[in-house]
């Protein structure tokens, strides 16, 4: 399990690289990267989330679909609580609690998790990374964004939130995938080229854009605050084995290792940008991206190995 997982990690890294090289050569300015985050959840994502559903119905994977839903709303819920509770232990304000909490359980999901999925059980694996994604996108307009608002002048009403939660274009390319996958509805030539063409470039801008965060860290700094690495290890190494326990109880086989596997990347690359937005620390944000995005690298690997054996 662990060498595919090490080997796309290893491109990843470089994709990463030739992004801070982007940007340190000012080739990529921070307005045409936070271009690039636009392109890729408006544009790619949703594209990418249609290709996945084209396949042969089958009831038995639209079973654990659904169960993967739920099961991920679950572990998100139960992850968010645990992040508060360290966040309060550690003193932090309302305002820092809450960003630690939502970014807590905010994970890479749609950015690192469908390649290092598409390498380790090929494209069968990639239908339960639709059903995560999707549940981690619902989470992220409700749950987390409440969460980003704590202490802020920025709230939303609950309207708004459950508005932003499912009427949006990864939703709606969700519903749309899934439901060509339930009526066997094949797209035609054109529009699935098309959609393709346009997922393909999910993992090379996505890998990029973080890149380009990366670069505009300052990496002495980070390294030496001690929350970055709690922060981490419970991202990176506690949530996914909670996930392998509790899931376990309600998912077995492909959905939960799956599902393990995507509860344990890192930062979302976005979570900057959404911390911005609710008026929250986005120095803080792109810290936690940073030091968890480079430990994911060895931390990865040993979820693979440890956690997900058939």
């Amino acid at each position: 399990m662990a060498i595919p997982v090490i080997l796309q990690l290893l491109t990843m890294v470089i994709l990463m690289v030739i992004g801070i090289i982007l940007q340190k050569k000012q080739y990529l300015s921070t307005a045409n990267a936070k271009g690039l985050s636009i392109v890729l959840t408006r544009v790619a994502v949703p594209c990418n989330m249609i290709i996945l559903m084209q396949r042969e119905y089958s009831a038995e994977i639209f079973k654990g679909f659904l169960q993967t839903c739920g099961v991920t709303f679950l572990m998100c819920c139960i992850g968010a609580v645990m992040f508060f509770a360290i966040g309060k232990m550690k003193k932090m304000s309302l305002n820092e609690v809450g960003l630690f909490a939502g970014g807590g359980v905010y994970s890479n999901v749609i950015f690192m998790g469908q390649p290092l999925i598409m390498a380790m059980y090929g494209s069968e694996g990639l239908i339960f990374c639709v059903a995560v994604m999707f549940t981690c996108n619902v989470f992220l307009f409700t749950v987390c964004s409440f969460l980003f608002g704590l202490g802020g002048d920025n709230k939303k009403s609950v309207g708004r939130m459950m508005k932003e939660a499912f009427v949006n274009l990864i939703c709606f390319s969700a519903i749309i995938g899934v439901f060509c996958f339930v009526y066997s509805i094949t797209l035609p030539a054109p529009i699935f080229d098309a959609l393709q063409f346009s997922a393909n470039t999910t993992v090379c801008l996505s890998m990029i854009y973080i890149g380009t965060l990366l670069a505009a860290a300052n990496v002495r700094e980070i390294l030496k605050d001690k929350i970055v690495y709690v922060f981490s290890f419970f991202t990176l190494i506690v949530i996914p084995v909670i996930t392998k326990l509790i899931g376990g109880v309600f998912l077995d086989g492909m959905a939960l290792n799956v599902l393990v596997v995507l509860m344990g990347t890192p930062a979302a690359a976005a979570l900057p940008s959404f911390a911005e937005l609710y008026g929250n620390d986005e120095k803080r944000a792109s810290e936690y991206v940073f030091v968890s995005t480079i430990l994911s690298v060895i931390t990865l690997p040993l979820v693979a190995e440890f956690l997900c054996r058939a």
